[in-house]
């Protein structure tokens, strides 16, 4: 018996094109460009100990990997505007850098979750100790001057889904009302003794309905529900009062999450709605839900940021100011913002810490106005006589002091106005109609407000001032314009609110990181044309 043998033909080798050959070099960051941002992004990060803030231990698990490398990865994908986990594992697979920071590992994007809910606790320390090592060690900026400014960013809730104070509370005094009246009802008919007050809460709700629920057993009262059911006396105040209890229990519900904010979504119980501005970034001008983001810039460096729960920037002075001072040992010495954050507590708490006077005030300006200097009543326009009296567009001087004023600012420091009028009281006056709906015009003055405007008058009134107001408008205005423009943050992806903060804290890392890039490039750029 013969044995067959196969023929190879050796052509079908020489026409297979199919083969790839391995080439060298096996590390893959010589394949990148010397000025790529992934060498700027290693400069910044250098030293750094990504240990102290995630696990960096793998587990016994073989899809396991170390978190350090993972946030390594996470801060690159942020400095250059990629925010969702899934295009950053989609990276980790196609983009030759992520491969080289990853470790070839493709991590997925449930490794970067993983790492995102460890992330919440520590991410102050991240941001902190980067910025700060940009801004003093790389870029020498100089820290004591900060500008501040604040922003409304949409959070991930839905517009509609609104639920405000002021409805709640006037829905309880609705509700408390119908709980007398049914209490009433019930100590009338059945000779109870319940009080009837201004305040129920859902406990002594709940005592009623567990009553009439007992005295439906013993008396063996059977419960009928349903059309052409009559229910007895008892069971229908039962139903009421258990209709009641629960109504009681969502307003306090609600009533607790909401705290001392008027509002809050149902979506994110966290976001407050906010009115939002009409720009280029919002074109509605409607409530939404929101946070408010502040950050503090120090030559184009964002080295103070946080998340605030309030609409309004003048309540957010001072826990900002006292968050620099936690992290970096000091105050800021000229910490410049606009008229949001100018206030008589705030600048009191300036003073109080060594703070420099270099925030507008509402009324700052305004002399200039042209607009405003058209409204010759407001007593703000007057001119002063020699004795610093004010002196009425009619020429009469308001000089007879009247009485004091006291009133209590936010904080509860004491504000006293001294109350002047004119000795005839406005008698005759042809104006008077135009001036005041009184029986005669009262002016205020603030002696200790007067001072402080004046101190802050002074401090931008100087070459100084004019050119820290000019870079105020750039750099922190400008960095919320990269925020919003390049990386496309407009609306938080994330609820809640540690997951915000540690979602716009990681987009302040990567607006650092890439301002570091800029300068490293310039930098390169400028030796070699000296060269």
């Amino acid at each position: 018996m013969c044995m067959l043998k196969n023929i190879i033909n050796q052509t079908n080798y020489k026409t297979y094109k199919g083969f790839m050959q391995l080439a060298l070099p096996l590390d893959t960051s010589l394949y990148l460009d010397p000025n790529d941002n992934m060498f700027g992004f290693l400069e910044a990060v250098e030293g750094v100990d990504f240990s102290k803030y995630v696990k960096s231990i793998r587990s016994n698990n073989t899809h396991s990997h170390d978190k350090g490398m993972l946030l390594k990865t996470l801060l690159f994908a942020f400095s250059e505007g990629h925010r969702t986990l899934s295009e950053i594992e989609q990276l980790c697979k196609t983009d030759i850098r992520y491969i080289y920071l990853s470790n070839e590992e493709r991590p997925s994007k449930m490794a970067f979750q993983r790492l995102t809910a460890d992330l919440t606790a520590s991410i102050d320390q991240v941001f902190f100790d980067i910025s700060s090592h940009i801004a003093k060690d790389l870029m020498l900026c100089d820290m004591d001057v900060q500008y501040v400014d604040g922003t409304k960013i949409e959070a991930n809730a839905h517009k509609n889904s609104f639920v405000y104070k002021k409805r709640i509370l006037n829905a309880q005094d609705r509700l408390f009302f119908n709980i007398s009246e049914e209490i009433l009802q019930l100590n009338e008919q059945f000779g109870y003794s319940y009080p009837i007050e201004g305040f129920y809460d859902s406990q002594s709700i709940g005592y009623i309905c567990q009553y009439l629920m007992e005295v439906m057993i013993q008396q063996n009262i059977e419960l009928h529900y349903g059309k052409g059911q009559r229910k007895n006396d008892i069971q229908r105040y039962y139903d009421q009062f258990m209709v009641y209890y629960e109504k009681t229990m969502e307003y306090e519900y609600w009533l607790d999450i909401l705290g001392e904010r008027n509002s809050c979504s149902k979506v994110d119980f966290d976001a407050t709605f906010m009115a939002t501005k009409w720009d280029y970034y919002n074109q509605s001008g409607i409530t939404r839900p929101c946070y408010n983001c502040q950050i503090g810039v120090s030559d184009s460096i964002i080295v103070n940021a946080d998340v605030f729960q309030n609409p309004g920037d003048t309540v957010t002075w001072e826990q900002f100011m006292e968050r620099h001072a936690s992290y970096y040992g000091e105050y800021p010495k000229k910490p410049v913002a606009d008229a949001g954050y100018g206030g008589y507590d705030n600048y009191l708490f300036n003073i109080s810490h060594g703070i420099d006077l270099v925030q507008k005030y509402n009324m700052y300006g305004k002399e200039n106005d042209k607009k405003f200097q058209k409204k010759k009543f407001n007593s703000y326009n007057w001119k002063k006589n020699e004795d610093g009296f004010k002196v009425c567009p009619n020429g009469r001087v308001f000089d007879q002091y009247e009485r004091d004023s006291i009133t209590y600012s936010r904080k509860n420091n004491p504000m006293i106005s001294q109350l002047y009028s004119e000795k005839d009281h406005c008698k005759g006056c042809p104006f008077k109609e135009q001036c005041t709906k009184s029986e005669y015009k009262t002016i205020g003055k603030n002696v200790v407000q007067e001072e402080l405007q004046a101190s802050v008058n002074k401090n931008l009134g100087t070459e100084e001032g004019r050119r820290l107001k000019r870079q105020r408008s750039i750099q922190v205005e400008g960095a919320f314009g990269v925020i919003k423009q390049d990386f496309k943050f407009t609306r938080f992806t994330r609820r809640g609110m540690k997951n915000v903060k540690m979602e716009f804290l990681l987009v302040c890392l990567g607006y650092n990181l890439r301002k570091y890039y800029i300068y490293r490039n310039q930098n390169k750029q400028n030796n070699k044309i000296l060269n």
